[in-house]
């Protein structure tokens, strides 16, 4: 039994040495450009808008931030599409669905912390239920950039 115990403490001791000596990456550590902007969506302008993204980098999203409004009768569910590719390959679709206002049902907010990665990013408006009479987002995206080859 003694031994157990002195054989635990052993190893508790490697462990907590190596997390002490073995560097991490945080990403406060990252040498990425910050980068920040605000996308108005609305189903009045049912498109895509491009995210303009300077070449050679690749923008690492690390939060999307949604608020607006969506009015229909009776109901509507606002989805905020981004669709992004990386490496110029095939393009890939992320759907976000803001939560309803307890205090306004027409009022829709969400923030999604995430990490994706995107070589270009385009965003666009749609919705579940049935068509709404107005609909409009502002979507805040938050990240860096990094240049593509450090990838």
């Amino acid at each position: 039994m003694k031994n157990n115990r002195i054989l635990f403490t052993g190893v508790m001791l490697l462990f907590v040495t190596l997390a002490l000596i073995l560097p991490t990456k945080s990403n406060a550590q990252f040498t990425g450009t910050p980068f920040q902007t605000t996308v108005s969506v609305n189903v009045n302008n049912f498109q895509y808008t491009p995210v303009t993204i300077p070449t050679g980098k690749r923008l690492v999203i690390q939060n999307i931030n949604l608020s607006g409004e969506a009015v229909a009768n009776p109901y509507v569910q606002p989805i905020v599409i981004l669709n992004t590719t990386v490496n110029g390959g095939g393009s890939v679709s992320y759907y976000f669905a803001p939560s309803v206002s307890t205090v306004d049902p027409s009022q829709f907010y969400a923030n999604y912390p995430l990490t994706l990665y995107a070589d270009t990013l385009l965003i666009g408006p749609a919705f579940a239920g049935y068509t709404p009479s107005s609909m409009s987002f502002n979507v805040v995206i938050t990240g860096y950039l990094i240049p593509i080859n450090k990838f």
